[in-house]
């Protein structure tokens, strides 16, 4: 787990890296609001193995990151760089450095709309 998902949708890194075993996993399925809502997930890049990778001259590269560095954010939003436990494994990172890393925490998963029980669970 690499953080916590704000109510404002930015997310709010660990101070370390967590890891979760299989029970920690069907235990958080079985809450309301999906983990994803409430949580940022990272794990080990797939590369080609994954639907997101983009393959090219120099090699292959993560187009979610490309993406998001590609739409352009507020200039009012904070670009410093947040303590992180996975840096130094990071894709984006090794990918586009710093740039990847000032808009890390503005990524989340899921955007849907919270219900009121699911930002109920969120408070308790």
């Amino acid at each position: 787990m690499l953080g916590i998902v704000l109510p404002n949708k930015t997310v709010a890194y660990a101070d370390q890296r967590y890891k979760l075993n299989a029970a920690q996993a069907e235990e958080m399925r079985h809450h309301e609001m999906s983990p994803e809502k409430r949580f940022r997930f990272s794990s080990p890049c797939a590369q080609c193995g994954c639907k997101q990778w983009v393959e090219g001259e120099s090699g292959g590269k993560c187009g979610v990151i490309e993406e998001v560095l590609a739409t352009p954010l507020p200039e009012f939003l904070p670009r410093t760089l947040p303590e992180c436990a996975i840096r130094p494994q990071c894709r984006w990172f090794l990918q586009r450095g710093e740039e990847a890393c000032s808009v890390c925490r503005y990524v989340v998963t899921d955007t849907a709309v919270m219900t009121e029980a699911e930002a109920a669970e969120l408070v308790a």
